[in-house]
Order: structure tokens, then C-alpha cells, then sequence
């Protein structure tokens, strides 16, 4: 499964943190800011992320621009989501990496 569900657990506390499908969606959008808001993991790196992929996205419009409307319609239609989904995927894993360091139980969440 592209988009994998985790759930946290702390091994003392019981607390736990479910990251699911819509997840990525959030990390995506928000980069850093999700990374933070969830609580764990380097925001630094995900600030580094973030200026990547806005550096990327600005590229790959102006890039689009210089083609025909149709091919940039869809260029854009498959483009902006993909970008969206990728760094979301890279959000989640500093998320994972961030509680596995700090020794929580990391599940599958179906």
C-alpha cells in the first residue's frame, strides 16, 4: 500500500499517535508545520524538505508554462498532487523516524 497507516505507541505511557491516508495529504500540505504539529521528528529537515520542494514547484510551473494549454492543464493536474503525495511521504517518515528514536512501538495501522 502506497500510503501505509502508522500507529505510535508509547511503551510506558500507552499514549499513541495514528498517522493514516489523510495524513499525507496534511504532512503535504503543511511540510514543517505538520512535522511539528504531531510533535515528533526534525523539523529542521523538514524545513529543508519544505524549501526543496517549493523551489521544485516554482521550477516545474514556470517549466509548464512554456507548453501548450493542454499539456500544461495536465501537466498540472498530475504534477501538483504527485508533489503533494511525495512530500507527504517524506513528511510521515521524518515523523516515523522521529518516534522511533525515541524508542515508541511503531505499528501498521490498517
Amino acid at each position: 500500500m502506497l500510503l501505509r497507516g502508522y500507529r505510535f505507541e508509547h511503551p510506558k505511557t500507552e499514549r499513541s499517535v495514528v498517522v493514516h491516508g489523510l495524513s499525507y495529504i496534511w504532512a503535504g500540505l503543511f511540510g514543517a508545520a505538520y512535522v511539528r504539529w504531531v510533535g515528533y521528528g526534525s523539523v529542521l529537515q523538514a524545513v529543508a524538505i519544505n524549501l526543496a520542494f517549493a523551489v521544485g514547484t516554482v521550477l516545474f510551473l514556470g517549466i509548464t508554462s512554456y507548453i501548450a494549454p493542454l499539456q500544461q492543464f495536465l501537466a498540472l493536474v498530475v504534477g501538483l498532487p504527485a508533489i503533494v503525495v511525495v512530500q507527504g511521504m517524506m513528511m510521515v517518515s521524518l515523523i516515523k523516524t522521529g518516534f522511533r528514536r525515541r524508542g515508541w512501538m511503531i505499528r501498521s495501522h490498517d
